[in-house]
Order: structure tokens, then C-alpha cells, then sequence
């Protein structure tokens, strides 16, 4: 599950040759648009930053929980990304629903 998050920054979908291997071996890559990112317009993004940015970290978790709850993935397959400002979400998320991510 990836996501950045911050800064109004969208992260389009995109094909990347890097990924290959994963999908080779049965990972699935998703993009979690959360607030913090400008996806959804202005609001969305407001309500992701500065006192708001809790918002950010908690749309990850129940990005994450949908993914287990639909059986797409398990909290024993299920890895976190982002870098950078994103960086800062996934130590938040880490600390925040440590069942729920594997790495």
C-alpha cells in the first residue's frame, strides 16, 4: 500500500517495470488516495494538513483495512510505502496500527 499524502502531491497510477517482480510473485500495488494529497480537490487537501493531518494517517489505516476486509491482502502480507514527506506517514501509521502492516 502506498501513498504520500502531503503537499497537495497526486499520485497518478502508473506501469512500472521495477514493480514487475513483486507482481511476478503475488503482490498486489495500491495507491491510497488520502486526504493531505489534492485528489479530491482544495477540501481534501486541507483536511490533511497542519492540525488536520491526522486525517492523513488515519485514511492510510482504513485504506489498509479495506484491502484485509475485501481479501485482497492480509495483515501478514501487507507493507507500507512512502518517501519522503510520505516518510512521515508510514512512521505515524507504524506506530498507530502495527497489526495491520508486515513491514
Amino acid at each position: 500500500l502506498y501513498a504520500y499524502g502531503s503537499y497537495g502531491h497526486t499520485i497518478d497510477a502508473y506501469f512500472s517495470s521495477v514493480r514487475l517482480s513483486l507482481l511476478d510473485r503475488g503482490f498486489a500495488f495500491a495507491i491510497a488516495h488520502i486526504r493531505g494529497g489534492q485528489m479530491l480537490g482544495r477540501a481534501w487537501y486541507d483536511d490533511g494538513k497542519v492540525m488536520n493531518k491526522i486525517n492523513t494517517f488515519n485514511d492510510f489505516i482504513d485504506c489498509a483495512k479495506y484491502l484485509i476486509g475485501e481479501h485482497y491482502t492480509n495483515s501478514d502480507k501487507l507493507f507500507a510505502m512512502g518517501g519522503s514527506a510520505g516518510g512521515l506517514l508510514i512512521g505515524a501509521v507504524a506506530n498507530m496500527a502495527p497489526e495491520l502492516f508486515k513491514g
